[in-house]
């Protein structure tokens, strides 16, 4: 079974199932977090792919997620994919503070190239090597825009590189957004008073935290599993039962095109089994089919354990 990411709101979801079957805008109804939100996935799946298909961990995939981060919405006109061409500053707008004045565009080149020697060829622990190479990243704050996003993609990309992860569905944000003061002042310290340590101890507290609630996600998703296994089975009374099982919790919500076409189940039998899911309350319709638009349905059991 494919674990489904972890975090993820039902907009989320209906949004991948939007693009998935082909919508010519699936942005449209959409709020602006929830498509940033959904464009990083997108683009951390690329750049995983990406890696597996042999592309270094450089600059050009670095800057390609940054593209890909920025293709729509409020970054779209920050100049995607390329690097900043003035200075920029770490602080908060708002109070009008400034923490930290990062390294010039024009000494950014040089920079950019050292990070990525380090983060590749270095032979530190892993974990130890992402701290390091984060927080240079973010004090590098290589973009106009969209820096601590591609930095906590990077954190994950690297993990699932050296062999840490299985998958990179790893998300610290969660952590970091809790403990942001904590956060943004260890990596301040980093640079006033070289506390390396500080900052490396955070950064592993911070995946301990972040891996201790995934671990707990993950055994709930394969009891839950189990249990809808004999309900599939006893409702659909079907030898397709663990097929449509597996396709709904790696789909938590799709159109029913999709169901017949990946299922593996004759087509004829998948249109009957998502009728009788249906029917019995197993799958929520979202979406009732319309014209040649296949019905949206939704996983409820699934996706109520991922709101927790």
């Amino acid at each position: 079974m494919r674990l489904p990411r972890l975090g993820w709101n039902e907009e989320l979801y209906r949004l991948e199932a939007e693009e998935d079957a082909g919508s010519a805008d699936p942005y449209r109804e959409a709020r602006n977090d929830d498509v940033e939100t959904y464009l990083y996935s997108r683009a951390l799946r690329n750049a995983q792919q990406a890696l597996a298909d042999g592309a270094p961990l450089g600059e050009h995939l670095i800057r390609t997620a940054h593209q890909q981060l920025l293709s729509f919405g409020r970054g779209a006109r920050k100049r995607p994919g390329s690097y900043k061409v003035e200075q920029n500053y770490i602080g908060d707008e708002r109070q009008g503070r400034i923490y930290y004045v990062p390294i010039a565009p024009d000494q950014l080149g040089p920079a950019m190239g050292e990070l990525v020697r380090y983060i590749n060829e270095s032979t530190m622990r892993p974990l130890i090597r992402t701290a390091i190479a984060h927080v240079e990243f973010e004090a590098l704050h290589a973009f106009e825009v969209g820096n601590g996003r591609i930095g906590r993609m990077l954190i994950t990309l690297m993990l699932w590189k050296l062999g840490v992860l299985h998958q990179p569905n790893f998300f610290v944000s969660g952590y970091f957004e809790a403990n942001k003061d904590e956060y943004i002042e260890r990596m301040r310290a980093v640079s006033a008073k070289s506390d390396w340590t500080g900052w490396v101890v955070f950064f592993l507290q911070a995946m301990h935290a972040q891996a201790t609630v995934n671990i707990q996600t993950a055994d709930a998703i394969f009891r839950l599993h189990g249990e809808m296994r004999e309900r599939f089975r006893e409702v659909l009374n079907s030898q397709f039962h663990d097929q449509a099982l597996d396709l709904v919790f790696a789909s938590l919500i799709f159109r029913n095109d999709r169901f017949v076409e990946r299922s593996g189940i004759p087509p004829s039998s998948a249109r009957a089994l998502s009728r009788r899911l249906v029917e019995v309350g197993m799958l929520r319709t979202i979406e009732p089919a319309s014209g040649r638009r296949a019905a949206m349905y939704a996983f409820d059991p699934l996706l109520d354990l991922l709101k927790v």
